[in-house]
């Protein structure tokens, strides 16, 4: 598991806060306990690193945040290999993209 994190370093971008983040995604709880979150890092405040537990993807996410203010989402297998990018998120698009990568 620590291996697949590491993995994660190179898709940071530039720093954001991770906290107004997180609390973007828990506006809606019932669809943020839904995604099987099982541990979260935070990568010095430039992306946060998940391990999910969903219906429809069990494995890794990496949150970025890009230079034109909106985040990546990649989609990473439990053994490291990004499987799907969703780009150009704003953040009112964050949740939704998470639950319809995971959960749906």
């Amino acid at each position: 598991m620590k291996k697949v994190f590491l993995s994660m370093v190179p898709l940071v971008k530039r720093e954001f806060n991770v906290i107004d983040t997180l609390n973007l995604l828990k506006i809606d709880i019932g669809s943020f306990l839904s995604l099987g979150i099982s541990q979260l890092v935070n990568f010095n405040n430039k992306g946060i690193g998940l391990k999910v537990d969903g219906k429809k993807h069990k494995g890794y996410v990496f949150i970025s945040l890009d230079y034109t203010d909106t985040y990546t989402v990649d989609i990473i297998t439990k053994t490291g290999k990004i499987k799907q990018t969703f780009e150009m998120i704003y953040f009112d698009q964050l949740l939704d993209t998470l639950t319809k990568s995971i959960v749906r």
